[in-house]
């Protein structure tokens, strides 16, 4: 099969690997669709040699392991959570299976993802698809099983006044399940204009062009969507006492934190990764009835041999939404 290999250089080649089989308890899938996504482009550098990334994807079962339930046949569709974990666990029963201790991430070196044309997933890491969503955007239910997981670790309650700053995938899903949830007020901050006008059509009654211009103390909930750890005193700054800052950008670099506002104001701090198999199925139903329109993510489709101009489209914030990749 064809796939975009991590090559010695750090970037993409396209490659002939060999096909997966499915074991016991597996799924094979025709990938119909697979997403960039920021933490990507953290990732690549530090990827082995042959690495197949894409942790945003779904597809088409078109084969099926041994052991597995009767709900899996051939033509079917599926969503895959990105977190092979062993199933048994007390994490894996609550369902945060993202903290198991023998979790694998796809498509991040733990297991091929799906930047190929077919894939292997455990069936317990492969969630249906209602024939109600299209199979294209089986790869937009993660980064909204990502925004839906960051509200609910921020206490989002009716009527909450939120500000979401950043307006790349993570901050436009938080903003439309803040919508969706009864938010009393959505601001979302963002220096690109076209994110800030993509931002309204998630559901933002306000948008800024920078953190500055939001007013403080006048938020409930505040979700830091960028990944930049020195906006946390501005977060901190624009939540009124007793509220709720989450944090679900990532940050690899080590910065000054000043704690004394948050501890005058009993902030609470958390901080939001991946979701639940609940979650997944939630963003699958909400697609299917309406209530969730993933249409607007979609920034634009393109095959697999373009994998790396893609790449540099999204390093260099050229695009707003998610580009997928249709091996």
């Amino acid at each position: 099969m064809r796939a975009a290999v991590i090559a010695p250089d750090g970037r993409f080649e396209v490659a002939e690997v060999p096909e997966p089989k499915p074991g016991p308890g597996e799924l094979l899938l025709r990938v119909t669709s697979c997403g960039f996504c920021g933490s990507d482009i953290k990732a690549r550098p530090i990827m082995p040699e042959g690495t197949i990334m894409g942790h945003e994807f779904g597809g088409e079962v078109v084969g099926v392991g041994s052991g597995t339930s009767s709900t899996w046949r051939e033509g079917t569709h599926a969503a895959v959570l990105p977190a092979l974990s062993c199933g048994t666990c007390d994490w894996c029963r609550s369902g945060f299976v993202i903290h198991c201790p023998q979790v694998r991430l796809v498509g991040l070196g733990g297991a091929g993802g799906g930047f190929a044309e077919f894939a292997v997933i455990t069936e317990a890491a492969s969630i249906p698809l209602t024939p109600r969503v299209n199979s294209r955007y089986s790869a937009l239910v993660e980064p909204f099983a990502v925004g839906l997981h960051t509200i609910h670790t921020g206490g989002l309650r009716e009527g909450d006044d939120v500000l979401v700053i950043g307006a790349g995938s993570v901050g436009l899903t938080t903003a439309a399940w803040a919508k969706v949830r009864g938010a009393g007020s959505i601001t979302v901050v963002d220096p690109v204009e076209a994110r800030r006008d993509v931002a309204k059509v998630f559901g933002a009654d306000v948008v800024l062009a920078s953190v500055e211009e939001a007013p403080r103390n006048s938020y409930d909930l505040v979700a830091e969507c960028v990944g930049h750890a020195e906006l946390l005193d501005d977060c901190v700054a624009r939540a009124r006492p007793r509220s709720r800052v989450v944090v679900a950008g990532v940050d690899h670099l080590p910065k000054q934190f000043t704690s004394s506002s948050a501890i005058m104001k009993e902030t609470t701090l958390t901080f939001a990764v991946y979701y639940s198999p609940a979650e997944f199925e939630t963003v699958i139903e909400a697609i299917a009835d309406g209530v969730i329109d993933p249409a607007p993510l979609l920034a634009k489709e393109v095959p697999l041999d373009q994998v790396n101009e893609a790449f540099a489209d999204l390093t260099a914030s050229a695009v707003s939404g998610r580009i997928l990749v249709t091996p």
